[in-house]
């Protein structure tokens, strides 16, 4: 049995493939097995891996006789694993020279059930540069000790939670083995790794999070154009892949394979991190005047309180923004078209809705207030009085 068995699921990943592999292989560290789990690659892909598996006993490869997604790629190479711990690597990410032995040694002194270290990221285009720095802290763990049930109620946690990504840890092998086979055979990509995440942080019973642990190479932008504007598919697509995800997250919790007595808020807590997620690409990546029509999109999919939660904590937001500035929102102001799409949605919203869409209304209704506090009474140039303004959109909120 090796000390690690590293996960590598692949897709037409011919072009990095073997520099991913040599990584590993280049470690310095024997006690090594490299499991590729191709998900019929139509690039050459397999020839590369079976080319550099003659050479080094330590990589085995298998592939799928049918694309069947991340989820299944991943599951097939963890369930075919034999090491003390396995550690998951994309085909185009890598780990820094070294990292295996500084995980051995992390191990030896914490032995958790999760592992959970640093990233490097590595910006691979103009675009990406510029959110390298994000995606790093993102990436980089709070140092801490969890133990059984507190681990699954901070990974999601509005506050002080973590990352869900699967790479960048070390999962003890009985425990990678016991989520992936617990996990539904069906396709899934990009989702499955907060589905994986729920499932091991449900099972496990220590995660141990360390500082100054940059020990995977995430390469961001490779193999896609970083930056580029979202369009209104993109848009409903993750919505509809992360509605999927919070479906399996449900299924489960529903399916008794663990027994905690807090599974609603922890499906909760799912729910809020994700329409988080796609209102967060529908802000920040589409055009204005494509906004509205993805809003209509979204709450197809997803339920009202969620969507109108969401946009009210971009009302929140601006006019927060607005007030610690000491400006006023004049008669083009986003804030005005933030608090008509809050409304909108709102106005689907059965019942009282979520505590976080409760929370988001109370908070936005809160900073308008305050801004209004703030209004002069002359009218600004170019704008309607500004406190009427502002009261104006109070009274629209108010109203939904």
């Amino acid at each position: 049995m090796p000390r690690f068995s590293v996960v590598v699921p692949t897709f037409n990943g011919a072009d990095h493939i073997e520099e991913c592999l040599s990584s590993v292989l280049s470690q310095g560290f024997e006690d090594v097995e490299v499991i590729v789990a191709d998900d019929m690659s139509t690039d050459g892909t397999v020839n590369v891996v079976r080319s550099l598996a003659r050479r080094d006993a330590r990589i085995r490869l298998l592939v799928r006789a049918q694309n069947g997604g991340t989820l299944r790629s991943r599951r097939d190479g963890v369930l075919a694993s034999t090491g003390d711990y396995v550690l998951l690597l994309d085909q185009d990410d890598a780990l820094v020279p070294g990292a295996l032995v500084a995980i051995d040694r992390a191990l030896g002194e914490h032995d958790p059930d999760i592992l959970h270290f640093g990233v490097r990221v590595v910006a691979e285009s103009e675009g990406a540069r510029a959110a390298a720095a994000g995606m790093e802290g993102f990436l980089t763990p709070t140092p801490r000790r969890l133990k059984g049930a507190e681990i699954l109620r901070r990974q999601f946690a509005q506050e002080g939670g973590f990352d869900w990504h699967v790479h960048h840890r070390a999962l003890r092998g009985e425990l990678a083995r016991r989520a992936w086979g617990a996990a539904e055979d069906t396709r899934l990509t990009l989702s499955d790794d907060l589905y994986a995440s729920f499932m091991l942080c449900s099972f496990a019973q220590s995660y141990v999070a360390l500082p100054d642990s940059a020990w995977y190479e995430y390469h961001l932008g490779r193999g896609e154009t970083f930056g580029s504007r979202a369009t209104v598919d993109d848009v409903r697509s993750i919505s509809e892949r992360d509605r999927e995800g919070l479906s399996l997250v449900s299924s489960f919790a529903r399916s008794g394979a663990v027994a905690r007595d807090d599974w609603d808020a922890r499906v909760a807590d799912v729910r809020d991190r994700l329409i988080e997620h796609v209102m967060n690409e529908l802000h920040d990546g589409l055009d204005v005047e494509d906004q509205a029509r993805a809003i209509d999109d979204v709450l197809a999919i997803w339920p009202a309180d969620a969507v109108a939660g969401e946009l009210y904590r971009f009302v929140r937001d601006r006019a927060y923004a607005l007030f610690d500035g000491r400006t006023y929102p004049r008669a083009d102001d986003e804030l005005h078209r933030l608090v008509r799409d809050a409304r909108h949605a709102d106005a689907l919203v059965c019942g009282e809705g979520s505590e976080r869409y409760r929370a988001m209304k109370s908070a936005a209704e809160r900073h308008l207030c305050d801004l209004e506090t703030l209004a002069p009474e002359q009218k600004a140039e170019g704008a309607n009085e500004p406190r009427t303004i502002v009261r104006r959109l109070l009274g629209r909120l108010r109203r939904s």
